[in-house]
């Protein structure tokens, strides 16, 4: 009886670390989203900097030293390819969170899981939206994160 017990809180813990994987998993999609966001942000300053050449390089001197102008315009451009794959690491990384949740096969785990950590959207919110009682949210909320696969 004792060591049936002790297997139940084995489990239970076991359980409980997974969950915590995959909410972590889960909350990686708003950081992915943001870097990417400020990536693109970044890249866009770049970029008009490309089209207004003496706005960025106002402050070099007045010298015709073509060189200097060619070795910045190879820096920046090294500096936009630099840019673009990480940006595009980060769509890739919040699409595959995005992806893992539809493959899921009820609708209202996949709704729930959206809006808590895709929307973030706050516990009440999700209740109001989805009209179940709190509890209710969190018992889906469990039984998602159950069925949720981090690995394929």
């Amino acid at each position: 009886m004792k060591m049936e017990k002790i297997k139940q809180e084995k489990e239970g813990q076991d359980m409980k670390e997974e969950n915590e994987k995959k909410k972590e998993y889960l909350l990686s999609y708003k950081k992915y989203k943001q870097e990417a966001k400020r990536l693109g942000e970044q890249l866009e300053e770049l970029r008009t900097g490309e089209q207004y050449p003496c706005l960025v390089l106002s402050d070099m001197p007045k010298a015709h030293n073509k060189k200097d102008l060619s070795d910045y315009m190879v820096r920046r451009e090294e500096l936009i390819d630099k840019i673009i794959k990480a940006r595009k690491n980060a769509v890739e990384k919040f699409s595959e969170v995005q992806n893992r949740i539809e493959q899921m096969e009820d609708e209202i785990e996949k709704t729930l899981l959206t809006q808590r950590y895709l929307r973030n959207y706050n516990w009440e919110k999700i209740c109001e939206e989805i009209q179940y009682s709190y509890k209710q949210v969190h018992r889906i909320h469990l039984k998602a994160l159950q069925n949720f696969r981090l690995n394929e």
